[in-house]
Order: structure tokens, then sequence, then C-alpha cells
């Protein structure tokens, strides 16, 4: 039990596919010590399918409870089973992708070999409702500048020393979109102790209308912009950065608030694009003319169907 990991799996009517994502957990080579399942008000049976499978699957070394969070938000639910949680290790997982069959057990490999372990970070394969795959792109780098510009902190790449993930205050109840992107601004904020289990990619993660970050950017242009705001009081207010790393993070916010302006033009949304144009300049009130312009030339980049701004971005940052 000594490095035991339990899974924290927050649904809201899911009752259609939530038995594929817990029979890919129940496959896994190692089972979990805990498995909990936390029911964010549903308004389907997804509670009762949870239940139904946890009587079937409970025992032989996987302890199941299904619990419930009336309140709703994602994060009520991932805080209650952090509460909850009684293993030294912890790690949350969505309720429509496919859990990786050898993850838990590597994982138990490396925080068995490195046990001061805040964070254990592994890359994850991205898929889309086409078929199509690929790695997720990541940095082995703990630098707020990398974070905020490519978002690799993803809900299923992080695995959390229970009482670490409890001392940075769990998840941002307030937040209604890029929850796991917010989180990761405060994780390399805080400058854990690392570890970068990279020798493949694990789990299927995948993207649909129905995901909780919407079919387009319009749809959550609110939650975005209040999500990349508390971002940046996060940011102003760490203790510890150095003025170049403060410097760096307030210059990857205004790229990435660009980058969304990009985005939103190729919606023929110009009322939101203004918006992070607005945003951008919260993040450097003071951005002198040469770097104005290439902002405005990452922008017009995305807007026009450009791929891998944010790798551009990142290199004026440092």
């Amino acid at each position: 039990m000594k490095y035991g990991i339990t899974i924290v799996l927050p649904i809201r009517n899911r009752a259609h596919c939530v038995v594929k994502t817990l029979n890919s957990i129940a496959k896994s080579r190692r089972q979990p010590e805990e498995l909990l399942i936390v029911d964010n008000g549903s308004t389907d049976h997804s509670a009762a399918v949870c239940q139904e499978w946890a009587a079937a699957n409970s025992g032989e070394g996987l302890h199941v409870q299904v619990l419930s969070e009336p309140q709703p938000g994602a994060n009520r639910a991932r805080n209650l089973g952090l509460a909850v949680c009684q293993t030294p290790y912890v790690c949350f997982f969505d309720s429509d992708d496919r859990f990786d069959e050898d993850a838990l057990t590597d994982i138990h490999e490396a925080l068995t070999a490195q046990p001061e372990t805040d964070l254990l970070f592994l890359p994850v394969q991205q898929a889309t409702a086409g078929g199509a795959e690929r790695v997720r792109s990541y940095k082995e780098s703990l630098s707020p500048a990398v974070h905020i510009l490519n978002g690799m902190m993803s809900t299923q790449s992080m695995v959390f020393r229970t009482e670490w993930l409890r001392k940075i205050g769990g998840w941002n109840e307030g937040l209604t979109v890029w929850q796991d992107w917010e989180l990761g601004v405060r994780v390399t904020l805080q400058q854990p102790r690392v570890q970068w289990l990279t020798n493949h990619a694990y789990h299927h993660v995948l993207l649909h209308a129905e995901s909780i970050t919407g079919a387009n950017f319009t749809q959550t242009l609110t939650g975005t912009l209040n999500t990349m705001r508390q971002a940046l009081k996060e940011v102003r207010e760490a203790e510890g950065l150095t003025k170049l790393e403060r410097h760096q993070a307030l210059r990857a916010l205004y790229f990435r608030a660009r980058i969304m302006a990009g985005k939103l033009l190729r919606e023929h949304n110009k009322e939101g694009a203004t918006a992070y144009r607005q945003l951008s300049l919260e993040c450097l009130p003071h951005a002198a003319k040469p770097l104005k312009m290439i902002g405005f030339w990452i922008e017009h980049y995305v807007a026009a169907g450009g791929r891998g701004a944010w790798r551009a971005a990142l290199a004026l940052c440092h």
C-alpha cells in the first residue's frame, strides 16, 4: 500500500459510454487500490449503471466506491474524490476515454524507484472522433511558459502525491473549462519534485462534440477567458519566481491570448477575438511595438489555419 494509487472518475450523463471506460480500467495489468466514481448530478441513469458495474467488479484487488456530488462542476466531483482518497497517490480520468492497461504497472515501478515524487507526468495519445491518433505534444520542462503555451499537463497525464495536491488547493471549483490547464499552471508555478515517465504514450483521449471542452472555442469563450484571467492572477502573485521566469510566463500568456484571438477569427467571431486581444494587453500592458506586431502576425497565421504557432511563441518567450 506504500505506493498505492486511487483513480478518481467524475461522471455526468455518461450512461451510454462510461462502461467502456470502466472496463478499460478493470483490464489494467496492475489494479488501482481504489476506484472512486463520482456522479456529478447526472439526470440520466449514469449512477445506476456505475452502481451495477461496481457490484459486479469490486473485489479481487479492486475496491470501487460510487460517490455523489450533486452540485454541478467536474472540479467539485474531482475534489470530493481527492478528499475521500486514502492512498498516497491519486490520478484523475475522464468518463469517455480509454485507460492504458500498462499505465499503473509502469507508474508503480517509477514511484518505487523515486519515492519522493510529487508529480509523475506521462504522455497520452489523443484521438479524434474520426479515428486519427497522435501523441499529445509535451516537453520535459517545468517552465510555466511551456505549459501555458502547449497545455501538456492534461487530466490524464498527471499522477499526484495526494497530500501535495491537497496542499496546493486541489482543483479550482470556480472554473468550467480548461480546468486541467489551470491546474497545470499552478503545478509548474509550485515546482514539484517531478518524474517524467515518457517511455511511451499512455491512455486514449477521445475528442468529440460532447467533450467538456466543447465543440468550438466560441461555445466556451466566457469560460476560457475566465480561466486565462485566473492563470494571469496566479502568475502575477506566485512566490519564488525569478524576474525572468515571471516575464517569460507573462509573455506566454500574451501569446496564448493572441493565438486564441486567431482561433476565434477562424470561427468568424470578431467580438471573441477582440476580447482575447484585450486580455493580451492585460498580460503585457506595456508591450513594445515589435512584440505587438509579432502578436498580430501569430493571430492572423492561426486565423488562416496555421498550426504549431505555440512553438514559435515559445521561442520568443525565452
